[in-house]
């Protein structure tokens, strides 16, 4: 044959999907929300990842930096926002186990990217122990995360389809100390390390080692754990991070008059989210860019207040941080007490020096098995601090890799090659229906106090009206006079193809 049949089955796939570090169908239940057939949308969510909920919440949202709709009026479809409508509003996930298979998974870490590959592996039939630092999974999800941003209760409901389905979590456990990685090869067939990114950065600034200087993961695990911290009146966030506005916004909350979040970057390069600095600000926090901590100044061990020098410059001339200063221009600030948030690295003291890489443990960008064959690796801990769905996705992949593994089958096959797709194309602006964003209805800013969850959702009506936005822009492209005749399927040589056709025409 000179041209493949396949071709007539290729797709433009939509810009959002196209983002989506998981492929999540995006388009797909948008469409089914608008039809009203809410369950269908959840489902192809489902089909992506099981955690509806958490990445309802918070999910980056590359999807919508991309969507066509921006096109037309410069607002994208809010795709998170109505991906956490489908998943509070359907049904629990059923647990649904394939036919048990004898091999046995370790995964070390609970966080996403173990979560996730711990929901993959069971449900193709592995026996599957998850083990984790902590008494209870979770990960950052649990640790780091506000209430006010992720609920305990949504949390505690995504996560329970992992126990209904048999998986074995194993609490306490810390790798190095409790759990040695030698004895783990021995005893399962493959090993998944999710670790994550626990190591936390210092200032290495006098004053530091103040019992009012805090690290901000232990200051949000004391939050989550009702071991509420002492603030002062007073408070300083030192960072320009999602944790650092975080942080920021739980000292409000604790009774802090005023909070100033100091920030390296200017404000348009701030590593945080846009929407959650703008929450902070609309909350009171003060946030102050191009600044860096000198030093923490002390009268005996009680903080009074931290100085800065004025950064020049952020990144080097090769694109490193390297930040650069002038010294004669301070700022001096008051402060009962300060959160240290300037970012998180692995802990590769826990791994074996011979699974060392540049930015986590090493392991092949691909497949993400280590030089060691049954140990593989994903999430914070293989490529540094990233984004949580980043994480979901890689605790993905590394389960399709073990699953091979496992079965004896070729990691590398199919993976990476890119597929049948239209990628680049225009979309249909004129099917655009007219109407603005509908904008997240939130919790006013008088009972913004405790750790309600500030973002409402969506009515039933508001995510109709806001799915009815989406320009469906991913098509069919050749398919448009298909009559279901079936010689491609029954005549193509690779027996690659199935037609989706209506039951009762087959």
């Amino acid at each position: 044959m000179e041209v493949c049949v396949l071709d007539n089955l290729r797709l433009q796939l939509s810009p959002c999907r196209q983002a989506c570090p998981i492929g999540m169908n995006c388009q797909g239940y948008i469409r089914q929300l608008a039809r009203g057939k809410w369950e269908d949308g959840l489902e192809k969510i489902r089909e992506a990842n099981p955690f509806a909920g958490i990445l309802g919440r918070v999910c980056s949202r590359p999807c919508e930096a991309v969507c066509s709709r921006t096109k037309f009026d410069g607002q994208p479809v809010a795709i998170r926002d109505l991906k956490r409508f489908l998943g509070d509003q359907g049904q629990p996930l059923a647990p649904v186990v394939a036919q048990e298979l004898p091999m046995k998974v370790a995964i070390v870490g609970a966080g996403p990217a173990g979560l996730t590959a711990a929901y993959y592996l069971r449900s193709w039939g592995f026996q599957v122990t998850l083990y984790d630092r902590e008494s209870v999974p979770g990960g950052l999800l649990r640790w780091a995360i506000p209430q006010f941003r992720l609920p305990q209760e949504v949390l505690e409901r995504d996560l329970a389809i992992l126990p209904a389905m048999g998986v074995e979590f194993m609490p306490n456990r810390t790798l190095g100390k409790d759990l040695s990685l030698q004895v783990l090869e021995e005893k399962f067939d493959a090993v998944l390390l999710a670790i994550g990114s626990y190591g936390q950065a210092r200032l290495q600034i006098p004053g530091e080692d103040s019992e009012d200087v805090w690290l901000v993961l232990e200051f949000m695990k004391r939050i989550r754990q009702k071991r509420f911290p002492r603030v002062g009146k007073s408070v300083i966030v030192i960072g320009g991070g999602n944790a650092a506005v975080d942080a920021a916004q739980t000292a409000l909350r604790l009774g802090a008059q005023k909070v100033h979040l100091i920030s390296l970057e200017r404000k348009g390069e701030m590593p945080a989210f846009p929407w959650s600095i703008s929450e902070a600000e609309e909350e009171g926090v003060n946030i102050q860019n191009g600044w860096g901590p000198k030093e923490f100044r002390l009268e005996g061990k009680k903080l009074i207040g931290v100085s800065f020098h004025k950064c020049s410059s952020v990144m080097d001339s090769q694109g490193s941080f390297c930040p650069t200063y002038d010294e004669k221009t301070t700022l001096d600030l008051p402060a009962d007490t300060a959160i240290v948030a300037i970012g998180q690295k692995p802990d590769l003291g826990l791994v074996d020096p011979s699974l060392h890489g540049t930015l986590g443990i090493l392991c092949d960008p691909l497949t993400l098995q280590t030089p060691k064959p049954k140990i593989f690796s994903a999430g914070d801990c293989t490529s540094g601090p990233r984004t949580i769905v980043e994480a979901m996705a890689q605790g993905r992949e590394a389960a399709i890799s073990i699953q091979r593994f496992l079965q004896g089958e070729d990691l590398y096959y199919g993976r990476g090659n890119g597929r049948p797709h239209e990628l680049h194309f225009e979309a249909d602006l004129s099917r655009a229906k007219p109407g603005a964003r509908v904008a997240m209805p939130s919790l006013p800013l008088s009972r913004r106090k405790a750790y309600e969850e500030v973002a409402r959702g969506y009515s039933r009506q508001e995510a109709l009206a806001e799915a009815e936005r989406c320009l469906n822009c991913g098509l069919p492209f050749g398919l448009r006079t298909c009559w279901f005749c079936l010689p491609c399927e029954i005549e193509c040589p690779e027996e690659a193809l199935y037609v989706e056709i209506p039951y009762l025409l087959r």
